[in-house]
């Protein structure tokens, strides 16, 4: 990669399209903050992932001297054009502080006792008595030799919010059991920083996307977090999620949260979510379930044969000023490019009559063909590489501003190339936009 000083893709004027791609270096190679500390899944493998996906956009690793820090290019022979921006502390003062994160970022979409829980329930855990700490929450880790080692922490049973006497309590046991849907979401060393990682990359998104808010077709953004986030609701963690990236910067265009936007550009009125991951993007629908300025779409299997069973229904449509806001599109089990095709051009036509200018884009990648954690009995997709180009071709051809979001995808030696197949598709799309309005000027 080329060391990052003035850049033509900066220029407003510049004849192609390009990608900003925000990134955080927890986890990646010689950096194993977080990763250690996280339980061995089946499936899941985040940090992973977003390693895998950087390598396969043209990303080689730390600047010489061990940096992370600024932007880099996207070599011109790799399958995207753009570059990579590094966020971490030093890139977003003041607002890496984690009170500022959490309390005044993260908390706009998200209830604030569950943040606070989020803050604590790591160190209220650790900080326990080993004999206090209930061994039906406790998550070993594969091969911990250590006895006085800290295991994850998960939830013993679930708590049924709808029966009255029910309460999160105090305790970080009844807390843990309330907060939770699943016990796949554990509560980890590292997580907490790497969510905080994950928050100042939706922040910087939001920011992009105000400043190229009247030119479309020149940036899109890939917000490549590390834990996925579409299954976290306004008070609830699950499906390997905690923080709803794609709420919180679908929220955050609408209404900006730092202090020098007013005047310097100028804010969304009405967003939509298109959510493309297999599984339906259910802590998403019940945040925005009420509200008429985000519309939400969901691509999914059918809930009756996968995950999350109870929620992505097409009569589901939200409530109150939310209804008919909301859009589930469930897929018959096996379901190919052909059907997946008509549901994508189906969302992107309401998306349209809704009058959204921009989309947040949920990309999941387990929607093909291979992933292991599809219920292929009762569900299951059968998506190829090539269908993800020309996913990347209709979502482009919307015309308006877009913004990824890195959902699920449990191949992780696929995961980088599916991705650069829906770039390469928008980007041929944008492209040949551009190069109409120029012979059209």
């Amino acid at each position: 990669f080329t060391l990052r000083t003035t850049m033509d893709w900066e220029r407003d004027d510049h004849p192609r399209t390009c990608v900003e791609v925000y990134y955080n270096d927890r986890g990646l190679e010689g950096d194993d903050s977080g990763q250690s500390g996280m339980p061995k899944d089946i499936y899941n493998a985040p940090y992973a992932r977003k390693g895998g996906i950087l390598r396969a956009l043209g990303f080689e690793g730390r600047r010489p001297g061990g940096s992370w820090l600024g932007k880099q290019y996207i070599r011109k022979n790799e399958p995207v054009h753009g570059f990579f921006d590094h966020i971490g502390p030093n890139t977003m003062f003041p607002y890496y502080r984690s009170d500022v994160l959490w309390l005044k970022i993260a908390s706009q979409v998200h209830d604030i006792e569950m943040i606070r829980y989020l803050r604590t329930a790591w160190d209220r855990w650790k900080r326990m008595p080993m004999e206090n700490r209930c061994k039906f929450f406790r998550r070993e880790k594969d091969g911990e030799s250590d006895p006085a080692a800290v295991p994850a922490l998960v939830p013993s049973n679930f708590a049924q919010r709808s029966e009255p006497g029910s309460k999160a309590g105090t305790d970080v046991h009844s807390q843990t059991n309330w907060y939770h849907t699943d016990d796949e979401t554990p509560i980890f060393e590292g997580l907490l920083e790497t969510l905080e990682s994950d928050i100042l990359v939706a922040f910087q998104t939001h920011k992009s996307m105000l400043r190229w808010r009247d030119k479309p077709q020149s940036r899109y953004f890939y917000s490549l977090v590390t834990h996925p986030g579409h299954h976290a609701g306004k008070s609830s963690i699950g499906g390997y999620c905690y923080v709803n990236i794609a709420a919180l910067i679908a929220h955050l265009i609408l209404h900006p949260a730092y202090e020098d936007w007013p005047g310097k550009y100028k804010k969304y009125e009405k967003v939509a979510i298109l959510d493309v991951d297999y599984h339906c993007g259910n802590g998403t629908i019940s945040i925005f379930w009420d509200r008429p300025d985000v519309f939400v779409a969901s691509i999914h299997a059918d809930p009756s044969g996968d995950y999350p069973w109870n929620s992505g229904f097409a009569d589901q449509i939200g409530e109150g000023p939310g209804e008919g806001k909301t859009l589930n599109l469930p897929l018959t089990p096996g379901a190919g490019w052909a059907e997946y095709e008509k549901a994508l051009r189906a969302a992107l036509a309401a998306i349209k009559d809704f009058g959204a200018e921009a989309i947040v884009v949920s990309l999941g990648l387990d929607t093909h063909r291979d992933d292991p954690v599809q219920e292929k009995a009762t569900a299951g997709m059968g998506l190829t590489s090539e269908d993800y180009f020309e996913m990347g071709k209709l979502l482009a051809g919307a015309n308006l501003q877009l913004a990824f979001v890195q959902e699920g995808g449990y191949q992780v030696a696929v995961a980088g190339q599916l991705v650069a197949q829906v770039f390469r598709g928008v980007e041929a799309e944008f492209n040949r936009t551009l190069s109409r309005k120029r012979r059209l000027d």
